[in-house]
């Protein structure tokens, strides 16, 4: 076991529902966790959150901002490894395409130039597999690896999410390569993240479990995700650390892909009480165009309808050293959190 005693990570976004996840396992981990945050009124909330599942000694805030250079040099000094999560991920898609990359963009070469200033000596940023899968003419079923790239020219098939995640991890990969660090990046890709959601501020993909046990959904779109637990995805960041053998690579992070009325049995089973409010059939794919019009939300499935993703991930598992979990475990800790913390 290396000695993390000393070891500074700079997590962005820790009030973030997946960032929450890996300050967890860091501080378990044995590290100094120092989170950025976007206004004060996140830190006691997130103190809490945290607090619960680990020893928040090592821990601290610090309030930044990613669209303004402000405070990040003096932020990233002293820290060994920087690991950026903080990135818009909004339930709604926008008209504008451009929305979120200020953000994303500029908000990710702000973070890891301020790293490689203050000597840095790893980089790990949380792309998603939005980076990878979208592009015109696939085939089905639809096959991508690390070596795959989203087609951000494709205007009807990417939307601002996809767009924006692209356009942030290849900035991300064109700096570090210009600085001839690229083997100090690493980036972690994962597909729909699900899992506990700690608190009442979970992600959207909380939002959209919460949905569904309301019976929100009667039918659901023929769509299906590589489901990424949690866990994993916290475990993955932390098990970069002081690896040399992830640097300079994209981490495919989940086991198995789920479609949506899957995803309903296994909650349906899970959480009996709510099998009634659970979607038992699938829509037709001219009906979820139509919704699209109404839900915007809906906008981002239509260029994936019908289409059996498979995604090479064993690759991950042997470069970060541990098994992703199947699907059903991530998802059914989703509903039960949502469950407990009578979000429904």
């Amino acid at each position: 076991m290396r000695n993390v005693m000393t070891d500074r990570v700079l997590l962005t976004g820790i009030s973030g529902w997946i960032a929450k996840h890996t300050a967890i396992e860091l501080l378990n981990s044995g590290y100094d966790v120092l989170g950025t945050v976007r206004s004060d009124d996140v830190i006691s909330q997130t103190k809490e959150t945290i607090s619960k599942y680990a020893s928040i000694d090592k821990l601290s805030f610090i309030k930044l901002d990613l669209l303004s250079d402000e405070g990040w040099e003096e932020a990233a000094k002293g820290c060994k490894y920087i690991i950026h999560m903080a990135s818009p991920f909004p339930m709604k898609v926008s008209k504008n395409r451009e929305n979120l990359i200020p953000v994303a963009k500029d908000g990710t070469l702000r973070v890891l130039n301020a790293g490689i200033k203050a000597n840095a000596e790893q980089f790990v940023v949380t792309s998603s597999i939005a980076a990878m899968f979208r592009k015109p003419n696939r085939s089905n079923p639809y096959s991508f690896s690390e070596n795959d790239w989203t087609d951000e020219n494709w205007v009807e098939g990417v939307n601002d999410y996809f767009l924006s995640k692209t356009i942030a991890e290849k900035a991300a990969w064109e700096l570090m390569e210009s600085k001839g660090i690229k083997n100090k990046l690493t980036c972690i890709n994962p597909g729909g993240v699900f899992g506990d959601a700690l608190d009442t501020k979970g992600g959207t993909s909380i939002e959209y479990v919460r949905q569904f046990l309301k019976g929100k959904f009667p039918a659901t779109p023929k769509w299906g995700i590589l489901i990424s637990d949690v866990q994993d995805v916290a475990k993955s960041h932390v098990a970069c650390l002081g690896n040399s053998k992830v640097g300079g690579r994209r981490l495919i992070i989940g086991k198995e892909v789920k479609t949506l009325l899957e995803t309903s049995k296994i909650l349906a089973e899970a959480l009996p009480d709510y099998a009634k409010k659970l979607p038992k059939k699938t829509l037709p794919n001219f009906m979820v165009k139509f919704i699209s019009m109404l839900d915007s939300s809906a906008k981002t499935m239509i260029p994936d309808l019908e289409l059996e993703m498979k995604p090479e991930t064993k690759y991950a598992e042997d470069l970060i050293g541990f098994k992703f979990k199947p699907a059903s475990g991530a998802l059914i800790d989703a509903g039960k959190s949502v469950v407990r913390l009578g979000l429904v």
